[in-house]
């Protein structure tokens, strides 16, 4: 896991876009560690789209334009008994798990 030199108020992303007909990658700038993991994952997955430059505790990263996007949370309108039922398979789940 990667560690962050930086403390949890200190910590941020930024991302900055410039306009389709300047670029189309997206520079992305990191020092949150779950981030920094989700990018090297990506590097490697993708080497040719996405570059990395390696900081202290940072990673500042080129990723495609495309692949940035900004969403709402999903809303999930449950009824008491579909709650019911998932609480009932989360719970078996956790059980297998603790099992083996």
């Amino acid at each position: 896991m990667i560690k962050s030199s930086y403390s949890m108020d200190e910590q941020e992303t930024t991302i900055n876009m410039y306009p389709a007909s300047v670029s189309k990658t997206a520079e992305v700038y990191t020092c949150i560690p779950a981030m920094m993991q989700r990018l090297i994952n990506l590097q490697k997955e993708y080497p040719s789209d996405v570059a990395i430059v390696d900081g202290d505790g940072y990673i500042d990263a080129t990723v495609p334009r495309d692949w940035i996007k900004v969403q709402p949370k999903r809303k999930c309108n449950m009824t008491d008994e579909q709650r019911k039922k998932a609480a009932d398979r989360l719970n078996a789940a956790k059980k297998k798990v603790v099992q083996t």
